[in-house]
């Protein structure tokens, strides 16, 4: 692997942030403050004080940091970056940024507890590193690191972490895996919010295909929602670039945490629309021109 060129950019919200400039997300960030925009958005939107982040996949940080900004002192943000060089940059900038609420931790998340290797991509995408190896014949050689492995459920119980608000997972292809190991958690926790990369080719790698993805989450009771440059829209299947993706169990629990225009605007985007409540535990019916939930609260 290349020696890490670090260099201290300036997050959208102020913060410092150390980035490598050859890297994908490190040369956006130091360009415009930000990378993935859309997703930025949602978080700096429906975040607020006092809630409970988890953040699976975090490259050096940068949701991370965001989210220890909008949760407070008050909340909490659980951190896991596995790559041996991203997780030291993501130490670094937590303490830099001194936020005192944020844990970091080396795991890899999946569906069960064990070690695995971490095929760390090259310097032009640290956040491309995976554990199943690419279709790409330079991905036999990357240098491989030996990782552990826990799922969710048991990081939380361990840590005796009583509640989860909002889970983001950006993991190179296990995604289905990390959801799979976070069933207790997911379903000790309906109001949850997930945000979840979906990415065909990086889905292939595990034997499975996004639309496995798609069922899988709405087999756990979630509607989904794409993240858009216009803001949150009606889930469309993904084609062969990245989206990220919000999964809810109910939509009142989405539009409760943004602010009140921004939940209007989006309730009427959704409603013109292919508005899916389902499988919807608590689906929503239209009294005139007005969109209701059918479910408590």
């Amino acid at each position: 692997m290349a020696r890490w060129q670090g260099q201290v950019a300036r997050l959208i919200n102020g913060m410092p942030i150390e980035v490598d400039p050859r890297d994908l997300v490190g040369s956006h960030i130091l360009r415009s403050g930000v990378w993935e925009p859309e997703t930025v958005w949602f978080f700096r939107h429906w975040l607020r004080p006092g809630l409970a982040v988890v953040d699976a996949g975090a490259h050096v940080g940068q949701y991370t940091l965001l989210a220890s900004g909008l949760v407070g002192a008050e909340g909490r943000v659980i951190a896991f970056e596995p790559h041996p060089v991203l997780g030291q940059v993501l130490r670094r900038n937590v303490e830099r940024a001194g936020c005192a609420n944020v844990t970091v931790s080396p795991l890899a998340l999946g569906r069960a507890r064990g070690t695995a290797d971490l095929g760390q991509h090259p310097p032009d995408n640290y956040g491309a590193s995976s554990l199943r190896p690419g279709p790409d014949p330079s991905s036999t050689r990357q240098s491989r690191a030996r990782v552990q492995v826990s799922t969710l459920d048991d990081y939380l119980a361990g840590a005796g972490v009583p509640r989860v608000d909002l889970v983001k997972i950006d993991v190179e292809g296990a995604e289905l895996d990390v959801i799979e190991g976070a069933r207790r958690t997911l379903a000790a926790h309906p109001d949850v919010v997930l945000v979840v990369e979906f990415l065909r080719a990086n889905a292939v790698r595990f034997g499975h295909t996004v639309e496995d993805l798609e069922t899988g989450l709405r087999e756990l009771g979630f509607s989904l929602f794409t993240l858009t440059p216009l803001g949150l829209a009606s889930y469309e299947p993904v084609t062969e670039r990245a989206a990220n993706v919000v999964a809810v169990r109910r939509l009142m629990t989405l539009l409760r945490g943004l602010p009140e225009p921004v939940a209007a605007l989006t309730l009427r985007r959704l409603a013109r629309g292919r508005l899916e409540p389902q499988p919807g535990r608590y689906p929503v019916r239209r009294e005139g021109g007005t969109l209701v939930s059918q479910g408590p609260g």
